[in-house]
């Protein structure tokens, strides 16, 4: 690691719970966040761990109604309205699928336009195990770093822009490879306008299958209830790594790169391999350490290619 970017992580301000607190009162109090505020007040990867994340976006949701919108989140918002997706990028026009099913896999912002091969490795398990499955030809981002963000009103937008895709579309049933896209799906879309499809992460759909080998396991903050599915699928893997998140979520990516790396850091053991089940996770952990990663997809899709006895497909 070169000199400047050590510095940069010893001085990096990780998140600290009591700032949730402070940036809480203070605008209750005196209806206004300075910068130095904001900086703070979004300096949290809102992964509950301090059991103050609650605090945390409350406060984000009440800055932003009240018109004080940090940056990063005004710069997210317009690309999202833009072009679809939080990075900016212009929307790729795919195919319709496998099929005219019902069943759609919903491939995310990330998976698209920044980690292909965590999208192309859920496609072959998905054509592997016979899952006859549609894409959305325009898919739009789920809206859920909109919500994490604080800009409930973009974030809702978002979720009837694409009920309106889904319904057009006689969706019934929604795979998913990002944790972030199923909290949304799920906190956000079922019974919402009377949409109410089967919501599904794609680890439910391989959960026999079983892979030798040492990792640590990186728990993604939307998804920790699938931690015993995976951990079925790596049965002789550590419980987890030595960081309840990668650092990334939240927004902090954006908003505090050197914070996000700094935690990121912490997710690594010197002998083993990290494996997450979360694209955005793979993205921030790979910026770190791009040999000491592997996504679970992937992980499976290589297996049953060297080893296809360990896969029932």
């Amino acid at each position: 690691m070169n000199k400047n970017l050590d510095k940069g992580l010893n001085r990096s301000s990780d998140c600290a719970p009591i700032s949730s607190l402070y940036c809480n009162l203070k605008l209750r109090i005196t209806g206004d966040l300075k910068n130095k505020d904001l900086e703070k007040l979004y300096n949290c990867n809102l992964c509950n761990h301090c059991h103050l994340a609650g605090v945390n976006q409350s406060a984000r949701e009440n800055v932003v109604k009240k018109g004080i919108i940090a940056r990063h989140v005004a710069e997210i918002r317009e690309k999202i309205a833009k072009f679809g997706n939080s990075y900016g990028i212009e929307n790729e026009k795919g195919d319709d699928g496998t099929s005219n099913t019902e069943t759609l896999l919903f491939k995310g912002c990330t998976p698209t336009y920044k980690t292909p091969e965590i999208l192309l490795a859920a496609e072959n398990i998905l054509k592997a195990e016979k899952i006859d499955y549609s894409n959305l030809d325009n898919e739009t981002c789920c809206g859920n770093i909109l919500f994490n963000l604080g800009d409930v009103s973009a974030g809702e937008e978002a979720v009837r822009r694409n009920i309106d895709k889904f319904k057009q579309k006689g969706v019934k049933r929604i795979i998913t490879l990002c944790p972030g896209c199923y909290n949304a799906l799920n906190k956000y879309y079922l019974g919402n306008d009377g949409f109410n499809p089967e919501i599904i992460l794609l680890a439910d759909l391989i959960s026999e299958i079983t892979i030798k080998g040492k990792f640590s396991i990186q728990d993604p903050c939307h998804a920790r209830e699938k931690g015993r599915v995976v951990r079925n699928i790596l049965p002789h893997s550590k419980n987890k790594t030595n960081s309840p998140c990668c650092g990334a979520g939240a927004g902090v990516m954006a908003h505090n790169p050197v914070m996000a790396t700094s935690k990121a850091l912490k997710s690594f053991e010197d002998n083993k391999t990290t494996v997450t089940y979360c694209p955005f996770c793979y993205l921030n952990l790979t910026r770190v350490k791009p040999g000491k990663v592997k996504d679970l997809y992937i992980l499976i899709d290589e297996n049953k290619a060297i080893n296809p006895e360990i896969s029932p497909y």
